[in-house]
């Protein structure tokens, strides 16, 4: 458990920068037993990517096989007190937007609803006087320093209509974060980042050892982004369901 001057630290980081690492949150047997039980639930996942390896499940907190995994990001007492802290909120929650991913990842994007789903936004709601509010929980279950942000863009608003708005202008203004495996990056979903590239994600390292990801979103109860994004992903869920029931699985092994 982090020390609450810590946590202070954190919380204040995540409201400056946008991001923030806890680090060591879970001890190596907890994370050796949630890689066993995501591999052991392989056949749920999809694989929505050329790379055949590549595997992902949305909304996996609606799998009974999985879910248990997800209580230990939206429980964890140190989470919700940064989250908490970084929103001046005293109730944080779940909004239903969870992923499981193995050796996917994506190019530059904040976590905002994009594309025909956007309309559930505004630009005040997203960025306004009462903006914000609402954090990705980044669950890493190996080591690595693939995640690259934007540190600070979360505050500048941005176009909705696709990715390309998320590119930085400037390629110096980047931050690689190295996390280690059992660290949690809590995140605004409104920050530009992008994860490790599809040709990274090929390498046989990844067949052998896959990289997984499990993460949540959460959100201050009292925020109208919190209430427009579970509005927005309930939408967006129930297509990504339709467009994947019948995909095929992906071939790790």
């Amino acid at each position: 458990m982090h020390p609450r001057s810590s946590l202070a630290e954190k919380s204040s980081q995540l409201v400056r920068d946008g991001y923030t690492c806890l680090q060591g949150l879970y001890p190596p047997p907890e994370i050796a037993q949630a890689r066993q039980r995501v591999l052991a639930h392989i056949p749920l996942l999809r694989n929505t990517r050329p790379n055949p390896s590549s595997g992902h499940l949305a909304g996996f907190h609606r799998y009974p096989e999985l879910e248990p995994l997800h209580t230990l990001l939206s429980g964890q007492a140190d989470i919700l007190d940064v989250l908490r802290a970084a929103s001046q909120s005293p109730g944080i929650r779940s909004i239903g937007l969870s992923d499981i991913t193995v050796n996917r990842s994506q190019e530059w994007h904040v976590d905002l609803l994009r594309g025909r789903y956007q309309r559930h936004l505004s630009a005040d709601i997203c960025w306004g006087g009462a903006g914000g509010g609402v954090y990705k929980v980044l669950w890493y279950l190996q080591g690595g320093r693939s995640l690259k942000v934007v540190p600070g863009a979360h505050t500048r608003p941005i176009e909705l209509h696709s990715d390309q708005s998320s590119q930085p202008q400037d390629p110096s203004d980047t931050l690689s974060i190295g996390t280690e495996a059992g660290d949690v990056i809590l995140m605004d979903i409104r920050l530009p980042h992008r994860g490790s590239s599809e040709q990274e994600l090929c390498s046989i390292d990844y067949r052998r050892t896959p990289k997984i990801l499990v993460s949540t979103v959460l959100g201050a109860v009292s925020k109208p982004l919190t209430r427009a994004m579970e509005a927005g992903n309930f939408e967006r869920l129930h297509d990504w369901d339709m467009a994947h029931q019948n995909h095929c699985q992906p071939a790790f092994f």
